[in-house]
């Protein structure tokens, strides 16, 4: 399972932290259909960032209206988790 995490920076200075996990990108790849784009192209990777954190945080208003007060968004990919532990594999 994919985990993504990271902060936003805000206009004023205001810094926001975010986790999540695979549902992002599942929202992340239905926006680049509606764009028309490929989801995972390298090009991208920007928009990816900061749509991944705004769908993370839980925004209300739009997309492009949330962008206009972000000043940065810092994301990494987190540690994998494994939804299966492997003492349960072992059984």
């Amino acid at each position: 399972m994919i985990r993504l995490r990271g902060t936003v920076e805000y206009d004023g200075g205001r810094v926001e932290e975010f986790r999540a996990g695979s549902a992002v990108f599942v929202a992340w790849e239905a926006y680049a259909r509606r764009q028309g784009f490929p989801a995972y192209d390298e090009s991208n990777a920007n928009t990816m960032a900061h749509y991944c954190a705004y769908v993370a945080l839980g925004i209300r208003e739009g997309f492009d209206v949330w962008l206009r007060s972000v000043v940065d968004v810092d994301a990494e990919e987190a540690e994998a988790a494994d939804p299966i532990p492997e003492e349960a594999l072992a059984e």
